[in-house]
């Protein structure tokens, strides 16, 4: 009873330690394609980047009516 416990144990240890493995060379996969596929340094680099900054929020103005978009973005700067 206890060498079947044992063996199950040892088998889950080894199952964990090769997902791990394969997680980890699919992440080192994934940045040598994207390494590959862009243009030059500086494209891989923007995109690496782009990846890591959430997008800049857009400011909106606050609309004067009920016809008015919510969703224009402030065009002159003054933020009425």
């Amino acid at each position: 009873m206890i060498y079947a416990l044992m063996v199950l144990v040892m088998a889950m240890v080894t199952i964990t330690f090769l997902c791990l493995m394969i997680r980890d060379k699919d992440k080192t996969i994934r940045e040598l394609t994207d390494k590959l596929m862009s243009r030059n340094y500086t494209e891989y680099v923007s995109m690496t980047k782009a990846m890591e900054d959430p997008p800049p929020e857009i400011p909106s103005r606050k609309p004067l009516s009920w016809y008015d978009d919510p969703n224009i973005p402030d065009v002159d700067g003054d933020s009425s």
